[in-house]
């Protein structure tokens, strides 16, 4: 059942005709709600000016009416038109349709949504338009889906259909099938709730706290409780158990804190001694016993360093680089430990990164030599400052960096099975098609959901940056899906500089640099994603295009995923110079579909979704004869 809030019931904007008594009405009421002026309409027979429209009722489903069309719907005896267009849309229009209702005494409610950002406020909103008019109600936005797709959530708010009832009878009154997803995202009341607990001030705060370290250095002071990398991850290790405190889980899934050590001996490059690289992680354990194997890791370094890459000693606040993502793991702990997710989510602060991704590679490698089922690895590194160089502004887009070739494909030993391996990806155009470039596409499809979201994902197809690296690398390079999220531009002055005023240039990268909101943006995106796949069934195994005949359509079997409450299976697609999946249809609880469209022309993919409408990431089919 939806929960009618007065924070999201503000944030729809409804335009209506308000009598002077209705005014005064309103400004007593306690809660915002929109109020409609009574319309006393001649007592004609009402008549079907759009016969070829979905009808439920006394409600008419719609495209944008003509001007001509609202005439007949008004002379005919209509009283309420809903438009669920944005006002820049109705600002296309070549006429007033607001003033065009009011001059036809007909009662006008805006109430302006795009599929991505529907909440339970408009229902609500709709709700009340339908108690207080009587009478034929024309519902329209630009297609008749959006309109459609806020009326299906009405029914469910009400009582007076089921979820899949009211999604069902939605699609059958015009809402695209393409909208379902946005329809069940309405619905789910735990990543609205996590992202909306992300607080920007103890983010920032948390850069603050791990610049204040003067030097994290990895081979810095250990023994200092103010200065080093010693104090430094003793303090992120009582932050993460701080940000886990009344948690209020059973002792089998509550969350916990640990240190991950390794010695590391000299490489005669960036290790010139022996030296303890140690790791904080804050493990989060699924609930949901089916799935609580599987692990999700998000990953930033907490070592920092000066220009000098062996400089230990020196001012090096590392504020950006990398205080931006350890805050955002800290926050992430605070927010999701308070959640109920299927699946483990593991939080890992690296240390050891600028010296040779030591921390992640030494810790990737344990987890090959305990089998763990790691299923996906965001790692966030540089993500606090959005502002480039002269006026470039990046505020709105983080980038999400992912290897198209699996560096577990390239670092393939026996010759024969790479000549293989490259044959098959050479005959199926798969370039573009690794689980790191899944993982990728499935982030985009979670901002894409979430319109909401301040900052969005900027897919950018390479491993990472030139001359850059990241913990994601060592990931990738033992077969694990892993990418690496990144400021749209690096401000080099602030990126492993010795602190220090040339001129009028600061160098150095102070926190004076980050940018909360941007940060806080991004710590929403990571929180959203990982609500999305830890509760999602797994992709489909097994996933492959039947190539025994030649057809002009596309057979796809797979193996089913194997948690229980997997509720059905989706095909996607795009052509095959789309850089995303475009298209999808809904083939049910099935391991076998059929598309009517050519193996030829287009790439293929299939994923899972469970009864809330949780959807894995995508599964990229081989080719095979049965």
């Amino acid at each position: 059942m939806l929960n009618h809030t007065t924070g999201l019931l503000a944030s729809v904007v409804v335009s209506v005709f308000l009598s002077s008594a209705t005014a005064q009405d309103a400004e007593k009421t306690e809660k915002p709600r929109f109020e409609i002026s009574q319309v006393t309409l001649s007592p004609l027979e009402f008549q079907d000016p759009f016969a070829n429209n979905n009808h439920d009722g006394r409600l008419i489903f719609a495209g944008q009416p003509t001007e001509q069309q609202l005439r007949d719907f008004a002379m005919l005896g209509g009283k309420v038109v809903m438009n669920a267009r944005t006002q820049p849309e109705m600002d296309r229009l070549k006429f007033d349709e607001a003033a065009l209702c009011k001059e036809l005494g007909l009662v006008y409610a805006h109430i302006p949504v795009t599929g991505s950002k529907i909440t339970v406020a408009e229902p609500f909103a709709l709700t009340q338009l339908l108690a207080e008019q009587s009478g034929p109600v024309l519902m329209h936005c630009r297609s008749g889906s959006r309109a459609a797709t806020i009326y299906g959530l009405h029914l469910i708010a009400t009582n007076q259909m089921t979820k899949n009832q009211a999604m069902a009878h939605a699609l059958d009154m015009g809402m695209s099938p393409s909208s379902v997803p946005y329809f069940q995202k309405a619905l789910m009341e735990t990543p609205q709730r996590a992202i909306a607990a992300v607080d920007t001030a103890r983010v920032i705060d948390n850069v603050h706290y791990l610049t204040a370290f003067g030097t994290r250095h990895t081979l810095s002071d250990t023994k200092s409780d103010t200065r080093g990398i010693g104090a430094a991850r003793r303090w992120v290790f009582k932050a993460f158990e701080e940000s886990i405190a009344g948690h209020n889980k059973p002792e089998s899934t509550a969350p916990f804190v640990t240190f991950d050590s390794h010695t590391v001996e000299p490489d005669g490059r960036r290790i010139l001694e022996p030296v303890e690289i140690v790791n904080v992680l804050c493990t989060i354990p699924g609930s949901n016993p089916e799935a609580t194997n599987r692990l999700y890791y998000v990953l930033a370094h907490l070592d920092s360093r000066a220009s000098d890459i062996m400089d230990s000693t020196s001012e090096a606040p590392g504020a950006n680089d990398d205080a931006s993502g350890v805050a955002t793991l800290i926050e992430l702990a605070r927010v999701l430990s308070k959640e109920n997710l299927d699946s483990t989510i593991v939080l890992m602060a690296t240390s050891g990164e600028e010296q040779g991704l030591y921390g992640a590679k030494l810790h990737a490698a344990d987890l090959i030599a305990n089998n763990a089922d790691v299923r996906a690895v965001l790692n966030n590194d540089t993500i606090g400052d959005p502002e480039g160089s002269g006026d470039q502004d990046g505020s709105k887009e983080v980038r999400i960096f992912s290897e198209g070739l699996g560096l577990d494909l390239v670092n393939l030993d026996d010759p024969a099975q790479l000549k293989a391996a490259l044959n098959k990806l050479r005959s199926t155009g798969s370039e573009s098609d690794s689980p790191s470039r899944q993982l990728a596409r499935y982030i985009a499809f979670v901002g894409k959901l979430h319109g909401e979201l301040p900052v969005k994902p900027k897919l950018i197809f390479r491993p990472d940056r030139y001359l850059r690296g990241g913990d994601h690398t060592p990931f990738n390079q033992l077969g694990f899906a892993a990418v690496r999220f990144c400021e749209v531009y690096e401000n080099y002055d602030h990126q492993h500089q010795d602190v220090r005023i040339e001129g009028t240039t600061q160098f150095g990268d102070l926190a004076t640099f980050v940018d909360a909101q941007y940060l806080a943006g991004v710590t929403k995106l990571n929180t959203a994603v990982l609500v999305h796949i830890a509760n999602a069934p797994s992709a489909p195994t097994n996933a492959r295009i039947i190539t025994a005949d030649l057809t002009n359509d596309t057979t796809l079997r797979w193996t089913a995923s194997p948690e229980s409450d997997t509720a059905g299976y989706e095909v996607l697609w795009r052509k095959t110079t789309d850089h995303d999946w475009t298209k999808f249809k809904d083939v049910g609880d099935v391991t076998e579909a059929t598309i009517d469209l050519s193996k030829d022309n287009w790439f293929f993919a299939v994923r899972a979704y469970d009864q809330e409408g949780y959807r894995s990431p995508a599964a990229y089919p081989t080719s095979a004869r049965e």
